[in-house]
C-alpha cells in the first residue's frame, strides 16, 4: 500500500512512492517477526513534539495535516507496545492487528 502525502515537506511524491516500496521490499523479506506501521499525515518533524509547538508549523508545511496531539499518541502507544512485547515479553493486542482505536494507522505484522 502506498500513503499519498500531501506537502511532503520537501520531498516529491516519487520520493516517498520509492521510500514506501523500499520498505514494503524489506519488510516482506524479513526472516523473522517485523512489524509495518504507516501513519498517513505524519511527516518526519511530526515523530517529535514539534508540531506541538506553534500552528506556523502547519500553515509552513513544515509537519503533515494530522493533529500534533494524535500523531504523538499513536506513535507513544506503538513503541510501548513494542518494548513491552519484545523487551518485557509481555503481551500486547495493539501488536497483533489494526487497532479499531487507530483508524488512520495502516498496520502489518509479519509472522514467518
Amino acid at each position: 500500500m502506498i500513503v499519498r502525502a500531501c506537502g511532503s515537506e520537501g520531498w516529491g511524491q516519487g520520493d516517498i512512492d520509492e521510500t514506501q516500496h523500499t520498505m514494503r521490499a524489506v519488510f516482506d523479506r524479513l526472516p523473522g517477526d517485523g512489524y509495518l506501521v504507516l501513519i498517513p499525515g505524519m511527516f518526519h518533524p511530526n515523530f517529535s513534539d514539534f508540531p506541538l509547538f506553534s500552528p506556523v508549523t502547519r500553515w509552513l508545511h513544515l509537519v503533515g495535516p494530522i493533529d500534533g496531539r494524535r500523531g504523538l499518541t499513536i506513535v507513544s502507544a506503538f513503541e510501548v507496545a513494542f518494548f513491552d512485547r519484545e523487551l518485557k515479553g509481555q503481551e500486547t493486542v495493539l501488536l497483533d492487528r489494526p487497532a479499531e482505536r487507530f483508524p488512520e494507522v495502516v498496520f502489518e505484522a509479519h509472522r514467518p
